[in-house]
């Protein structure tokens, strides 16, 4: 697996006269490193450059209402501890052999709509709140009993250093990686002559190439009336 360092020297002599068994300053390689950082960071917004998904399953307890998704190290230790969650994609619950499919419902529904708080019940609906650190995932209603929440979703990543290597990220993303770190570097480094119309075109093309492979989901759908308060979800309860 190539290294950290292998990747940014790789990277940074597509917009660099320097002969390619000539390492890299120790500047243009933490440079290097802190744009790779950045761009990995940023992808989390939306989570569609970020093209691995991730199942997270943990138990929810009778009356809780949030579950956070978070890093290891961030204190209170989270709920689920595979990192900052991007994107939700699927999320559902498990008990006793039986699969209960939640409804991802915007933020802006669940704000808005009236309903019952304490409502404890087989929870229906799901929502995303994003914070800086953490994303607090919200059930609605809260559960009446103990069940198995299980999500899947991309994660923010991890950030690396030069001892790192790039199995953080699939092979195949390499590429598109590459380009994008070069085209970023030669605007910091002042380079931006060295970024040709034929690196743009094979940037953008390798773009589109992991744009195809996101598991976002970019379906456009139309509006329809909120059952968050609807009268079923009281005298459905398990």
């Amino acid at each position: 697996m190539i290294t950290v360092r292998e990747f940014v020297g790789q990277s940074t002599k597509l917009v660099s006269a320097s002969s390619p068994t000539v390492p890299l300053h120790g500047s243009d390689l933490s440079t290097g490193i802190t744009i790779l950082n950045q761009l990995l960071q940023s992808y989390a917004s939306t989570g569609l450059m970020l093209t691995i998904s991730q199942d997270a399953s943990v138990d929810v307890a009778i009356g809780q209402q949030e579950v956070i998704c978070g890093p290891a190290d961030y204190t209170p230790a989270p709920d689920i501890t595979s990192g900052r969650l991007a994107n939700l994609e699927n999320a559902w619950l498990l008990l006793d052999g039986v699969t209960y499919p939640l409804i991802i419902e915007s933020r802006a529904e669940f704000l808005s709509a009236w309903k019952y708080d304490l409502l404890q019940s087989l929870p229906r609906f799901i929502m995303v709140f994003q914070d800086n650190e953490t994303t607090r995932l919200r059930l609605y209603p809260s559960p009446s009993q103990v069940y198995e929440l299980n999500i899947r979703g991309k994660f923010q990543l991890v950030e690396l250093t030069s001892n790192d290597n790039m199995s953080l990220v699939p092979q195949y993303y390499h590429r598109y990686l590459m380009f994008a770190l070069a085209r970023d570097f030669a605007m910091y480094k002042g380079r931006m002559a060295a970024w040709t119309s034929p690196l743009e075109q094979m940037y953008q093309s390798a773009k589109d190439v992991m744009v195809a492979s996101s598991e976002v989901n970019l379906a456009i759908t139309g509006e329809r009336d909120s059952l968050l308060n609807g009268a079923w979800r009281v005298r459905a309860g398990i």
